[in-house]
């Protein structure tokens, strides 16, 4: 295949992925507003629909460790298109559901698809994307999820008051469905990179998950956990708990849900501007400096009297900073692992990301429970941003040496005399 015809079909390829993760994330702000529409229409508790929120995040870590080693064995290729199908008609079954019980199976089947499906897209840009781009692609693609976060709102306040919620999982669902057959055309079957058009060999699997716990890893292993779980555990705490918090500054509920799509606006900027900040500097540093602005704005608005006009600069930063992050954190994974491992890599850091996203809602509640006041409830946030802070700053020093790479990526056989010739041989 010549390089005037590759070039544009891997960045076709792209496209396309991006396109995916938007989906994802329609599909999961369409299901937060169905939610109350079915506690109107069924009499479901809220107990009931807070323990489904609850299995969902469990369902999708679930999702993410089972589609790493699957992605290391078949390909990211049949992993993506058959997670895709499966989410956009289960998506479109939630329409069908007759009741609580039917509706908890089919969110619960799709979430464990779209947890395999996040992971693995973002392993398959990282194998497309050149050296040069590969930072600044994963957290572009990345940031499709808050696309679709934006779409879904739009969608939800259109279609629900004429057509109610069935019609929007349904268009949901198909938006997701078109998507399935243009995976199929332009995902390579084989992996290839778009700085060097020749295929990429494919190396032993079996040792994929081994490679994360391998003596050289493990150290870089676990604090990209922390850093996983500590940006997408804050900013759904900060998220979820932010219309309270606006209350608690004197806004009524209808100026506090726009403070939280301001929120959510703000992180989309922060995760495109982050994404080209990854053109020039490391990632780890990155993550270290915005959380490092992130929570000097949850300081301040702990401990001082910021006003309103202060309030709202305060929460753009946060969002701009710590829910602008999610976009570096990919690339944390996509970075560290031999190309083997990378699927793996991505899925298990994803899954606990998921992990600290229910820890902050837990947190979160328990705070709100214990009666916190606004000045404890800031600081309870910090703290775990603090943490994330030296686990970025110590993940830059514990990241493997080339020489450490070569030894897992080298199979046991390889003579020692031929490590050059296969280090000149890999892609």
């Amino acid at each position: 295949m010549s390089t005037s015809t590759a070039r544009p079909r891997i960045r076709l390829a792209l496209f396309i992925l991006m396109l995916a993760m938007v989906a994802e994330g329609l599909d999961l702000v369409v299901a937060s507003f169905v939610f109350p529409r079915v506690m109107e229409e069924w009499g479901t508790s809220i107990e009931d629909i807070t323990l489904l929120v609850t299995l969902s995040v469990v369902a999708g870590a679930i999702g993410g460790y089972l589609a790493g080693p699957l992605a290391a064995r078949f390909g990211c290729r049949p992993v993506i298109v058959v997670c895709a199908l499966e989410v956009s008609l289960l998506t479109v079954a939630t329409a069908a559901v007759p009741g609580m019980a039917g509706l908890m199976i089919v969110r619960l089947a799709a979430c464990v698809g779209l947890g395999a499906l996040v992971p693995v897209v973002i392993a398959q840009v990282a194998e497309l994307a050149s050296e040069r781009s590969r930072s600044h692609m994963v957290s572009l693609v990345w940031s499709g999820g808050a696309f679709g976060f934006i779409l879904g709102s739009v969608l939800a306040a259109v279609v629900i008051p004429t057509a109610g919620w069935r019609a929007l999982v349904i268009i949901s669902g198909a938006l997701s469905l078109v998507l399935v057959p243009f995976l199929l055309r332009v995902l390579p079957r084989r992996p290839e990179r778009f700085d060097d058009l020749a295929p990429v060999a494919a190396a032993d699997d079996r040792s994929a998950v081994g490679t994360l716990f391998a003596r050289r890893y493990l150290v870089s292993t676990i604090l990209t956990w922390i850093c996983f779980a500590v940006g997408l555990g804050v900013a759904y705490l900060i998220a979820t708990d932010l219309p309270l918090m606006g209350e608690r500054y004197g806004l009524g509920a209808g100026s506090a849900a726009r403070v939280t799509g301001l929120f959510g606006l703000c992180g989309l900027l922060g995760q495109l501007g982050l994404g080209f900040a990854l053109r020039r500097w490391d990632p780890r540093s990155v993550l270290a400096a915005v959380w490092g602005v992130g929570t000097v704005g949850i300081i301040l608005l702990a401990v001082v009297d910021l006003g309103i006009g202060g309030f709202l600069a305060a929460i753009c930063a946060i969002a701009f900073t710590i829910a602008g992050s999610n976009a570096v954190l990919p690339t944390l994974a996509t970075a560290l692992y031999p190309a083997r491992a990378n699927a793996t890599g991505v899925s298990w850091a994803n899954g606990a990301g998921q992990i600290g996203r229910l820890g902050g809602g837990w947190a979160g509640g328990a705070m709100l429970a214990a009666g916190f006041s606004t000045t404890q409830l800031f600081l309870g946030i910090a703290v775990p941003t603090v943490a994330g802070i030296v686990a970025a700053v110590l993940l830059r020093r514990a990241r493997p040496t080339a020489e450490a790479i070569e030894d897992v990526v080298l199979p046991a056989t390889v003579p020692a005399g031929s490590a050059a010739a296969a280090s000149k041989a890999r892609p």
